[in-house]
């Protein structure tokens, strides 16, 4: 399988770090730190663009685009560092409206991809990690929730909550609910990438509309988790390219004895084996994306992606802090930022732990056979 991508996806991704280049520097990743709603001005850019669209269906108001061109445009917001809720509003929440039967729900669609509405997706429960699990969140039959989601990203700047919820049949539902709705809670949680985090807690909340139950919801989270889980790696990749490009600027100018401390064999080696790690997650990812393009099971491929990709973030921007040395650990510096995000990102949709279980169980099973790939 040839996973080089087109030239008009290169120049998608040229096109989208060159945005990012002028318009989302780290300063702007710091002011969104202090002021989450500072984000907005990269967000209209990316939306007059077209990207909120790329895997919304045509006749949605997208442009009916792969996983592959969603990917080369997340690897570029990985690599700025742009705040998750672009992610969250246009890959998974969009990905569970599409498997909606409601012609009123689905009318979101074009809203979400244009950017003129957000929704965020809440589905963690405490105990609870796997929406496949039993749910505290109950919906009743008058259609109002009540429960507690936690780890929601972005909830006071989205215009719905699309939360997973169990109904009086004990079946899994995925209902949407306006953010302003009556009986919301909201606590802000505190992360170690300082993103807008929120712990939310729904009293007799009325839902505005159920977009699937049973195995319908169950098929629509597996989709939508199976391309954000690619979204996130791929976001990976981009922020450990950009992590090891200026920890090698860094090593090619800093002078220690008398020439660069690139030069020595201990700072060379590490980074080219961190260079060979980040094309080898690129090229997993790429395949991640490739087997939701060409209609091959992607389940297990994004698990591998997501694990692989962000095990690669945390230990090139580790690696980053140490070549930078005591000027590494401070604020001023970058490094620190995309180590704090390359560990948000690792722990969000499936720990390692999680997807080493899951890849294991499918190899072991047979129903993904890496050696055919």
């Amino acid at each position: 399988m040839d996973l080089s991508i087109s030239e008009e996806q290169d120049a998608l991704q040229r096109s989208v770090r060159a945005l990012c280049d002028d318009r989302f520097p780290t300063s702007a990743v710091r002011a969104c730190e202090q002021n989450p709603a500072a984000v907005s001005a990269i967000y209209d850019d990316l939306f007059a663009m077209g990207l909120g669209g790329i895997l919304i269906d045509e006749n949605a108001g997208g442009l009916s685009l792969g996983l592959t061109e969603m990917v080369v445009t997340q690897m570029e917001l990985g690599r700025a560092l742009v705040p998750m809720l672009f992610a969250e509003s246009t890959v998974l929440a969009s990905g569970i409206l599409a498997h909606s039967n409601d012609a009123a729900v689905r009318a979101l669609l074009p809203q979400l991809a244009s950017g003129e509405k957000r929704a965020s997706c809440a589905w963690q429960e405490q105990g609870r990690p796997l929406p496949d699990n039993a749910r505290a969140t109950q919906l009743s039959d008058g259609g109002t929730l009540d429960g507690t989601k936690v780890l929601v990203a972005d909830a006071d700047m989205v215009d719905y909550l699309i939360v997973l919820a169990s109904d009086t049949a004990g079946q899994n539902a995925w209902c949407l609910v306006a953010r302003d709705a009556a009986g919301i809670e909201r606590v802000d949680l505190p992360n170690m990438a300082d993103l807008s985090m929120a712990n939310v807690t729904f009293v007799q909340t009325p839902v505005l509309a159920t977009i699937a139950r049973g195995d319908a919801a169950t098929a629509a989270w597996e989709q939508a988790q199976t391309a954000m889980k690619i979204a996130i790696a791929a976001q990976a990749v981009g922020g450990a390219e950009k992590a090891l490009e200026i920890t090698r600027d860094y090593a090619c100018t800093r002078q220690q004895f008398g020439q660069p401390i690139g030069a020595f064999q201990s700072i060379a080696h590490y980074l080219a084996d961190a260079a060979v790690n980040v094309e080898g997650a690129r090229m997993l990812v790429y395949r991640a994306a490739a087997a939701t393009d060409y209609g091959e099971p992607a389940k297990t491929w994004a698990d591998l992606a997501k694990m692989k990709a962000c095990q690669v973030y945390r230990d090139v921007s580790a690696l980053a802090i140490q070549i930078h040395g005591g000027i590494g650990f401070t604020l001023e510096a970058d490094p620190q930022l995309y180590y704090r995000r390359a560990k948000h990102l690792q722990l969000m949709y499936g720990d390692p732990l999680d997807l080493q279980e899951r890849a294991g169980e499918a190899l072991i099973s047979g129903t993904h056979k890496v050696l055919e790939a």
